[in-house]
């Protein structure tokens, strides 16, 4: 008979010893690394406004030498009239064309000897000029900036090349099919007579000139739709006569703020949209749901469940389903809708099997309550990453003070420790319901029909439904 043995063997008694001794290393490096870490960066703040209307926001730190600067214009994809497509879009890539004071390659040796460069883009609710500078060039800097943003010079040119490039490359049936599941995401949620909406389209991009850019930009670029974020290293008394100096002389006849009133939307049940992209080798799918604004009540508690379903939907439709190489929900949050998006690319011959996939993980999630060491993990998570920010670009968008309420967000380390797994729970049973989405998937027809004639009640769209202004 068999003696049973009471004792490891020498080689398991090494394997787990040495994996005691690592597991002491790793917790040893982690305590080490977390008692050295900074504690949140807590900004000075400060706001004031110039006499000519121009809001100014300073957040003041000193860990490193520089400083972000951002002016953000009250003028977006929400601002624009039927007709008026792309108008924000395309007013923000012409004023970087060259201006009075630099024509556009005197601007780009000088941001380059200054080791900065000027950015500008818009979205639905506004439009952004930024850069990163030095704080010992932030004059210089605030000169080129300014010169940009307040007296472009808008070459036919230029403008004309933009036009033509949006033509050739943005058209339905040219487009990368994810920015084309975007687009018919936003149709679909949105329709044709609300600008989120919309979409330019081939003759309305071809009527517009100079002066029609111009015009829009006169009506809103002004100091009183505009507001000035300062973020970073700098004195707090000697930066305002550098703002004054260069945002100071600034004045338009337009000189009201942009006011506009759009409807939220509700997505109530679940639909399916299909458009067609002759040609592509892959299907691009995007899933839209309701989120809470960033202001409301939940949105602490979704921040923390929505990261917990990023987890969830790589594991089980990346690794287990081997159905995407990527996959992730992003929230997008504005002024008149809160969202959260799940996009992937998948092989045309999993496009079915991806949606029952993307169901059954969904109804899972929703179901199944989140477990307090999953909870605590990503709690824990969310700490690290907002005790790890340091640039000022970082601390900038952290507590833009536009979307956040400054004395809330300085304390959202002591509003996540008492967060509580029900508060996560809650919140997943309200936004991360099974029975109610809108997806569309953009790929070649022809090679998916017998898939998505199992697709009850799919809705097919055409480019020209979307080529048209109301």
């Amino acid at each position: 008979m068999t003696k049973q043995m009471t004792s490891l063997s020498p080689l398991l008694r090494y394997k787990n010893t040495n994996l005691f001794r690592m597991q002491k290393t790793v917790l040893i490096l982690l305590t080490l690394f977390f008692s050295n870490m900074t504690a949140q960066v807590v900004p000075s703040y400060e706001t004031f406004s110039l006499k000519n209307g121009l809001k100014v926001y300073l957040l003041q730190y000193g860990n490193i030498p520089a400083i972000n600067v951002r002016l953000v214009l009250n003028t977006g994809k929400v601002n624009e009239a039927p007709g008026q497509q792309n108008y924000s879009d395309l007013v923000s890539n012409s004023i970087l064309m060259g201006n009075t004071k630099y024509d556009i390659e005197t601007q780009t040796n000088k941001a380059f000897v200054l080791g900065t460069s000027l950015a500008a883009s818009s979205t639905n609710d506004n439009t952004v000029v930024e850069m990163n500078i030095l704080s010992k060039d932030l004059d210089s800097g605030m000169d080129l900036m300014s010169a940009a943003v307040l007296t472009p010079t808008f070459p036919k040119d230029k403008i004309d090349q933009l036009i033509s490039r949006n033509v050739d490359f943005n058209s339905p049936t040219k487009m990368d099919i994810s920015e084309l599941s975007s687009v018919f995401s936003n149709y679909f949620m949105y329709g044709i007579s609300n600008p989120m909406g919309r979409y330019f389209y081939k003759t309305q991009l071809q009527k517009i000139t100079p002066a029609l850019v111009k015009e829009y930009y006169d009506f809103n670029y002004t100091p009183k739709n505009a507001n000035l974020i300062i973020c970073g290293s700098f004195d707090m008394a000697a930066i305002k006569p550098v703002i004054e100096k260069y945002y100071g002389s600034w004045k338009s006849a337009m000189g009201n703020t942009n006011g506009v009133s759009l409807e939220s939307i509700a997505i109530k049940k679940k639909e399916i949209g299909f458009i067609n992209r002759n040609g592509a080798t892959q299907c691009a799918m995007q899933w839209n749901k309701i989120a809470p604004a960033v202001t409301d009540k939940d949105q602490l508690a979704f921040s923390i469940a929505n990261g917990i379903f990023n987890e969830v939907l790589f594991k089980e439709i990346r690794e287990k389903g081997g159905k995407t190489y990527s996959i992730g929900s992003t929230q997008k949050s504005g002024k008149f809708s809160n969202t959260f998006i799940v996009g992937c690319s998948v092989r045309n011959e999993e496009l079915f099997n991806t949606i029952e996939l993307f169901d059954k993980t969904l109804s899972g999630f929703y179901a199944s309550p989140i477990s307090e060491t999953t909870f605590k993990e990503s709690i824990y998570k969310r700490i690290v990453a907002v005790k790890k920010m340091e640039s000022p670009e970082e601390v900038s968008s952290f507590y833009n003070p536009l979307v956040y309420n400054f004395e809330k967000r300085k304390n959202i380390i002591a509003d996540l420790n008492t967060l509580n797994v029900e508060d996560v729970n809650k919140v997943i049973k309200k936004y991360f319901t099974p029975d109610a989405y809108k997806l569309v998937v953009a790929g070649d027809e022809s090679k998916v029909t017998v898939q998505i004639t199992k697709i009850p009640g799919l809705k097919k769209f055409m480019p020209s439904d979307i080529e048209k202004d109301n």
